[in-house]
């Protein structure tokens, strides 16, 4: 189980609540799904975007965050994180699926030589780099997590088969993400505290007008729970329902596109957050 400690804000036990949650939901819409047992990236697959001295830090030092883990183990969850959505990538990739979940994904604020915000390496960067490198696809990233994907966003900035949205609470961490550069795909919506649904909304709609101009093979979306209107780390005033519309609205629009979802961030680990989690997963592989 991940663990940075019992008062972190990050709370390991937010992913296989999900999972139960998601179970139970996809009974309830008689959805079938398989669930894949992860496999830790290797270090060549977290080469791709990220240091190899701060690769070995955090693995063979047990590094994190700028200091030593009193738990090691977790240097390897790390990878299991990026794994799992390099194995979801994989399955679209294959055909094998329409839709991968990996609600322990999207780490959008890692660095290529640091972790930062709770993220320690960036799996939607690694999988964006092995789309378009190795496949010569298409990707285009939606970021709905309340703070801005910064990590994301400088990993793919200079790839131009990758397109970036972010839309996010301004002033908050990481405190990117003012503008955008339309010339590099790169498109940032800063929100002011209290915005809510609507705001939220019309962001997806334009998310999917541009993307409808990229004409991107696959859709990568870190659905951060973040924003809901009871997550203690933001200040934004997304409902419930929104995610479940947002979800249904780029898959009705997108109805054969392959999307690998990531959790992101969302502070509520045994109420909304696992919850809007779930709803979103299903409403995608609706």
């Amino acid at each position: 189980m991940w663990n940075l400690g019992a008062t972190h804000p990050t709370q390991g036990r937010r992913y296989p609540n999900a999972l139960t949650e998601f179970e139970i939901l996809t009974q309830i819409e008689d959805i079938s799904y398989t669930y894949v047992e992860a496999i830790p990236a290797t270090r060549e697959e977290l080469s791709r975007v990220h240091d190899i001295d701060y690769i070995s830090e955090v693995l063979d030092s047990a590094i994190i965050f700028g200091a030593r883990t009193p738990k090691p183990e977790q240097s390897r969850i790390a990878t299991l994180f990026a794994g799992a959505s390099i194995q979801g990538l994989r399955s679209l990739i294959a055909g094998q699926a329409t839709t991968a979940i990996n609600f322990a994904g999207a780490k959008h604020h890692a660095q290529f030589d640091h972790g930062s915000g709770f993220c320690v390496f960036n799996d939607f960067a690694i999988c964006a780099n092995i789309a378009t490198n190795d496949f010569d696809l298409k990707v285009a990233i939606f970021d709905l997590d309340a703070h801005h994907g910064d990590g994301t966003e400088n990993l793919t900035r200079s790839n131009s088969k990758v397109f970036t949205y972010s839309i996010h609470q301004n002033g908050i961490f990481p405190g990117t993400g003012k503008e955008s550069f339309p010339e590099d795909h790169v498109y940032n919506r800063p929100l002011r505290a209290g915005d809510g649904d609507s705001q939220l909304l019309n962001a997806t709609d334009e998310f999917i007008r541009l993307s409808k101009d990229f004409e991107p093979d696959l859709l990568f979306i870190a659905a951060g729970a973040d924003g809901h209107e009871s997550d203690p780390l933001a200040d934004l005033q997304y409902s419930f329902e929104v995610y479940e519309k947002v979800a249904r609205t780029i898959r009705t629009t997108f109805p054969a596109m392959p999307i690998l979802m990531g959790g992101s961030g969302g502070y509520q680990p045994d109420t909304y957050t696992p919850s809007i989690w779930a709803s979103f997963a299903v409403a995608l592989a609706s």
